[in-house]
């Protein structure tokens, strides 16, 4: 029989004859919701009039969906010494905002999670499974789940160890790499671009980070890459005029060399691109290989 937990962290069994009971712990949830902003990010904002359309279903039909909610404590979300019981959202932010709103009535169903990193994974997938996602938000979400996997395994996202750690790093990364490039039918080059590509993205300010996300502010996917592979996660996050900065800095730096040696840098940027994205069980590899030979002779000549 299943239990819930009230406020106080009490978990009372549910009879069969406990009906109301069942809906006085329900409602006891219902009021009680905490939005976590790390979670919340997870989910890419709706599109056009994606919003309005849905707000103006619910205020028509009701919210049908049922909100899912993770029973947990404060300690299991941050790892702290408090065992204060909450219920965080998981699914049903934009339902769950638009019944506060409208002062809808809903429906919550409860889920078990082990962590905070099943819930990450979890949500992650419940957005890849959507249809209308852009090419940004659904090449942020490969890469996102690239770096949930490999924090899930105790190793961040960035491969960089001790010299005697490197090899084994490096041939897990690769697994990594392959086994989602062969799930979302990719290139494992592309699974390491859209690793970059969501680093770069998550040092945005949030705003940027939606509208990057949504396709209405126009960004090219090198320079969010460039950000994430150069910029520190120490730092402020950036805005629209950080960004517009940091992407004629390099232009001013170079502006009195020779054309030749601006082609060199550029040759030399996409070539190490390419280099850490080689793998050697990639099924493209020998293609890759030939790309990479010929970016480096080009190199070589504009170099003699």
């Amino acid at each position: 029989m299943k239990k819930f937990a009230t406020a106080a962290g009490v978990a009372p069994v549910l009879h069969r004859n406990s009906a109301n009971l069942m809906q006085s712990m329900l409602d006891e949830v219902k009021s009680s919701i905490t939005i976590l902003p790390e979670l919340q990010a997870l989910i890419p904002a709706l599109q056009g009039g994606e919003l309005e359309q849905l707000e103006a279903n619910i205020r028509h039909d009701g919210c049908r969906e049922a909100l899912l909610i993770w029973q947990t404590t404060q300690r299991i979300v941050d790892g702290s010494e408090n065992d204060a019981p909450l219920n965080i959202l998981v699914d049903g932010h934009n339902r769950y905002a638009i019944c506060s709103r409208n002062n809808i009535d809903f429906k919550v169903m409860l889920r078990d999670f082990p962590s905070m990193q099943t819930v990450r994974d979890f949500m992650i997938d419940n957005q890849l499974g959507r249809r209308n996602l852009t090419p940004e938000q659904m090449s942020y979400l490969r890469g996102l789940k690239y770096r949930n996997e490999r924090q899930a395994a105790g190793r961040p996202a960035q491969e960089s160890s001790s010299p005697k750690q490197d090899d084994n790093e490096t041939k897990l990364a690769q697994r990594t790499q392959d086994r989602l490039a062969k799930a979302f039918n990719v290139s494992p080059r592309t699974i390491h671009r859209d690793r970059e590509y969501s680093e770069g993205i998550d040092k945005l300010v949030p705003d940027l980070k939606q509208q990057v996300l949504n396709g209405k502010q126009k960004v090219a996917k090198e320079l969010i890459r460039e950000i994430g592979r150069t910029i520190s996660t120490d730092g402020a996050p950036l805005s629209l005029p950080d960004l517009l900065a940091y992407n004629t800095a390099p232009a001013d730096t170079t502006s009195q060399l020779a054309p030749s040696q601006n082609a060199g840098f550029t040759l030399v940027k996409e070539i190490a691109s390419r280099s850490a994205a080689l793998t050697i069980t990639s099924p493209t590899f020998q293609k890759d290989c030939d790309e990479l030979i010929s970016l480096l002779t080009k190199a070589k000549q504009i170099s003699a």
